[in-house]
C-alpha cells in the first residue's frame, strides 16, 4: 500500500514520537510510506530508509493529486498533537488513538491561545474579551457537541478551578473517531469505550511494538554502581514522565515506610521531571530524598540498561488517560517485577505477570507489595519471567506486523466517514 504517517517524531520528548520510530521500521519493508511532521528538527536515522520525512502542510495537496491507500495518523493527550487535528477531519484515515482521554490536550489548545492569554493578562480590556471570543467560542462549541446538554457548563467549569478529574470525566473524543474511517487502539477496554460513544465506528486493537533489549550485566553494575546503589540495595525504580498521575509521592512514602522495616530498599526515578522543585519538596518532605536517585531523561538507547538496573519497578497511574503504557511494557519486556495500579484497562496483563495494588488503598498495598518482593528475589525472579514472556508473546514484531496489515486493509476498505454536525471550526473533507 502507498500509506502517509502523520505523527509526532523524534527526538520530541513523547513516548509516541518512539512508537512511531518503532511501528514505521516494522511497516516500511511491505508499504511505500510518506511521513509528514510539524516540527523543528527530526531525528531521521531512527526512520526507515527511503521514506521521506515531508511537512504536514503538504498532506492535503499531495492527497489531492495523488491518493494515498490509508493516512494514518497518531493521535494522544499532548500538545505535540495539535496539528493532527487540522488534517484527520480533511482527510479520513486510521485514526490510532493512544489516550482515550484527549480533554487536556485539545482544551489547552483554546485555553491558552494567545488571545485567551491576553485576555487573562487584561482582564477589564474591551479589545482583549473581544479577541478571545473565538477561541472560546469555539471550546464551548465543541464541548456541547461532544456532551449535549452540558457543553455550557464543562466550559464554565474549564474556565474556573475544576481540579483534576473532570478532564477524565469527559475524555472528548468523539469528533475524532468520528471523522475518521477506522479507529486503532492498543487495549480492550479502550475498543468497548469507543463502541458504547460512537458505535457506528470500525475499532480495532492492536499490539505494540515492544521488544526486549540486550543489555550488557556489566554495563548494568557499572550503572548500578554509578548510581549510588550497591549490589545489595534493592532498587525500587519507577520510569516515565514524573507527572502527578504517576504517583510519584505516593511511590516515594512507600519506598520510606518499606525502608523503615528494610534498610536496603532505594529509589530510582528516570524521565523528565516537569516540576523538579515540586519534586524535590515531595521527596523531602516523605524524607527519602537520601535513598532517592532522579536521572531525569535518558536517551533511549540507555533506557533497557536504567531498566535492569531495578529489582522492582511501581508503575502507578491515577487518574488514568486509558493508555496501554509504553513505559510499562518496555519494563516488563525486560523481565522486571513490576507493580501497577489495579485499573480496568489493564486487566489484558495475564495475572502472573504484575502485581496489582488497590488505587483506593494504593499506598498500604504498595508497601507491602515492595517489601514482599525485597524479601524474596526467587518471587522476583519468576514474575519477571513471566512479564518478558508475555510481551515476548503479545507483542512480538510478527505479530504487530500481522495485526496492522490486517488493520490497514480494512481502513483501505472502509468508505471516508460523512462530516457530521460538527462545530464550525471544524475542517471538512
Amino acid at each position: 500500500m502507498r500509506l502517509a504517517f502523520v505523527s509526532p517524531l523524534p527526538p520530541l520528548a513523547t513516548g509516541i514520537a518512539d512508537y512511531a520510530a518503532d511501528l514505521l521500521q516494522i511497516l516500511s519493508p511491505r508499504h511505500a510510506i510518506e511521513i509528514f511532521q510539524a516540527q523543528d528538527g527530526v531525528d531521521t536515522s531512527r526512520l526507515p530508509a527511503g521514506a521521506p520525512v515531508r511537512p504536514a502542510s503538504e498532506l492535503v495537496e499531495r492527497h489531492r493529486r495523488r491518493p494515498y491507500d490509508v493516512v494514518v495518523y497518531q493521535m494522544g493527550n499532548g500538545r505535540h498533537h495539535d496539528f493532527v487535528y487540522d488534517l484527520l477531519s480533511r482527510v479520513p484515515g486510521l485514526l490510532v488513538l493512544h489516550d482515550l482521554v484527549l480533554h487536556h490536550a485539545r482544551g489547552a489548545r483554546f485555553l491558552d491561545s494567545e488571545p485567551v492569554r491576553a485576555w487573562a493578562r487584561e482582564p477589564a480590556s474591551r479589545t482583549a474579551r473581544d479577541a478571545a471570543r473565538a477561541p472560546l467560542d469555539a471550546w464551548r462549541a465543541e464541548l456541547e457537541y461532544s456532551y449535549p446538554g452540558r457543553g455550557e457548563r464543562l466550559f464554565e467549569a474549564s474556565l474556573g478551578t475544576v481540579g483534576d478529574l473532570l478532564p477524565y470525566a469527559y475524555p472528548l473524543f468523539r469528533i475524532p473517531v468520528e471523522a475518521s474511517r477506522a479507529v486503532a487502539v492498543h487495549n480492550d477496554f479502550m475498543v468497548e469505550a469507543i463502541r458504547a460513544e460512537v458505535p457506528s465506528t470500525a475499532v480495532m486493537r492492536v499490539p505494540m511494538p515492544v521488544t526486549a533489549a540486550v543489555t550488557d550485566p556489566q554495563a548494568v553494575r557499572a550503572l548500578r554502581a554509578r548510581l549510588g546503589f550497591s549490589a545489595e540495595d534493592v532498587v525500587v525504580a519507577s520510569f516515565g514522565l514524573a507527572t502527578l498521575e504517576k504517583r510519584i509521592e505516593t511511590v516515594a512514602r512507600a519506598v520510606g515506610r518499606a525502608a523503615a522495616r528494610d534498610g536496603r530498599i532505594r529509589l530510582l526515578l528516570v524521565g523528565p521531571v516537569p516540576d523538579p522543585a515540586r519534586l524535590e519538596a515531595a521527596l523531602a518532605r516523605v524524607g527519602v530524598r537520601g535513598r532517592t536517585v532522579v536521572t531525569g531523561r535518558v536517551p533511549l538507547a540507555d533506557l533497557a540498561t536504567h531498566v535492569d538496573a531495578a529489582d522492582v519497578v511501581a508503575h502507578l497511574r491515577y487518574p488514568t488517560a486509558r493508555e496501554t503504557s509504553a513505559a510499562l511494557l518496555r519494563a516488563l519486556a525486560q523481565g522486571r517485577a513490576t507493580i501497577v495500579s489495579d485499573l480496568a484497562h489493564q486487566a489484558d496483563l495475564p495475572e502472573d505477570t504484575v502485581v496489582r495494588v488497590d488505587a483506593t488503598d494504593e499506598e498500604n498495598g504498595l508497601v507491602r507489595a515492595i517489601l514482599d518482593l525485597a524479601g524474596d528475589p526467587a518471587v522476583r525472579a519468576g514474575l519477571g519471567a513471566a512479564a518478558a514472556d508475555h510481551v515476548r508473546r503479545a507483542h512480538a514484531p510478527s505479530r504487530v506486523r500481522a495485526a496492522w496489515e490486517d488493520v490497514l486493509e480494512r481502513a483501505r476498505g472502509l468508505p471516508a466517514p460523512h462530516p457530521g454536525p460538527w462545530p464550525a471550526h471544524w475542517p471538512r473533507p
